[in-house]
């Protein structure tokens, strides 16, 4: 074996075994705090998105923290059943078989020797000429797929409040089309 590629793996081993785990990580997209926002049917309330660390060779999260799609959840006013208000929870999910192999290129790199015999004059001449470039190999990529779970319908009065992906969604006020609400 090459000494430089045993020194190169020796040195990176303890780095892929020493990764964090693969996790998943959801962070809510739209605005939240203490500002009174209002929504009329069919606006989007809340909506969460989540990654997916890469998986490396042996497993662990990349170590450059590369992410994939993961799915998402999504919030939806649906509109006023008297005075409660009606919202629509959908939630996607996103299989992949994305890895830090199939999403990073490769850079391969050629060697060639050129050997010249001749004569200049009557003085043999012999030469050799060695020269390197490189081969750019772009990732291959990875497939996805998307699964839509079952809508959840939940409805909420003034004054009420769900908890979704860790995030409260709290109902201030309920007319015919429209809310007010708050992202806590």
């Amino acid at each position: 074996m090459n000494k430089t590629i045993l020194a190169l793996s020796t040195a990176l081993f303890p780095l892929l075994v020493g990764c964090a785990p693969v996790e998943t990580k959801t962070m809510l997209t739209t605005p939240a705090g203490t500002q009174i926002r209002s929504a009329g049917p069919g606006d989007v309330v809340m909506s969460f998105q989540s990654r997916k660390a890469l998986p490396n060779i042996v497993g662990g999260a990349d170590i450059w923290g590369r992410t994939t799609n993961a799915g998402g959840t999504t919030v939806r006013f649906v509109g006023a059943q008297g005075a409660r208000a009606v919202f629509e929870r959908t939630d996607v999910v996103v299989e992949s078989n994305a890895t830090t192999l199939t999403e990073s290129p490769m850079i391969l790199p050629q060697t060639t020797t050129t050997a010249i015999s001749g004569t200049l004059g009557s003085t043999p001449v012999d030469a050799t000429a060695r020269s390197t470039s490189y081969r750019y190999i772009p990732p291959r990529g990875s497939t996805q797929y998307a699964t839509q779970q079952r809508p959840i319908m939940i409805t909420l009065s003034s004054g009420q409040s769900v908890s979704i992906q860790g995030k409260i969604l709290k109902v201030l006020n309920v007319a015919p089309n429209v809310i007010n609400y708050m992202i806590q």
